[in-house]
């Protein structure tokens, strides 16, 4: 690998979008076509890599072997599930399923106070804010690129069916007639807090 190889692979390392050999050029100061030489040997010098440069078009772009992208979907899925509580992925759900959704829907369906989730994944990137088109005063949330990222997507179009999802959950039985039930029970507010607290307890 010769020193104009070595820079232009450093700068698609760091770099989050596609480039050009022409953008390539006028930052190394060099002739674009010496770019364009040097871009495609290091194409087929990444070939049978982990890491292979993808060209389309004018635009050029590190990214992971497709040959591999069934275990670097399952890596970052299990790194996804293991930084979120389950209170984060239900509401990650939520949010993926029904967006652009608002924080009252989100509580509505889950429950409880949900603002410690949206926080926190607003802070991982996974989902982001948007203004709704029929209130400018109200915020709704989506998921963002980052989401598709981490779970293997294209777009929000490949999640799996909901109802086939619904249809695998097997519901608890209902209690024999005489059994003592919870139903009318009276309960006390709780805010999601709350419930991470009790998530977190571990017994003696």
């Amino acid at each position: 690998m010769n020193q104009l190889q070595s820079k232009i692979e450093s700068i698609l390392f760091v770099t989050p979008k596609p480039v050009t050999a022409k953008g390539l050029a006028k930052i190394l100061e060099v002739e674009q076509n010496e770019v364009e030489q040097a871009l495609n040997e290091l194409a087929q010098q990444h070939k049978e890599a982990g890491i292979v440069l993808l060209n389309s078009g004018e635009v050029w772009q590190l990214a992971t072997n497709s040959e591999n992208s069934a275990i670097v979907k399952n890596f970052l899925n299990a790194e996804l599930r293991e930084k979120l509580t389950d209170a984060s992925v239900e509401t990650l759900a939520i949010i993926a399923y029904r967006q652009p959704i608002s924080k009252g829907e989100i509580e509505a369906i889950r429950g409880v106070n949900c603002q410690y989730s949206i926080r926190h994944l607003l802070i991982r990137g996974l989902i982001q804010k948007t203004p709704n088109p029929k209130d400018s005063r109200q915020i709704l949330y989506e998921t963002t690129v980052e989401f598709l990222q981490h779970m293997g997507l294209q777009s929000t179009k490949e999640l799996p069916d909901f109802e086939v999802l619904v249809e695998k959950i097997k519901l608890p039985e209902a209690p024999e007639i005489g059994e003592p039930t919870i139903e009318n029970t009276p309960e006390l507010p709780v805010s999601e807090d709350q419930n991470e607290d009790q998530e977190n307890i571990q017994p003696a």
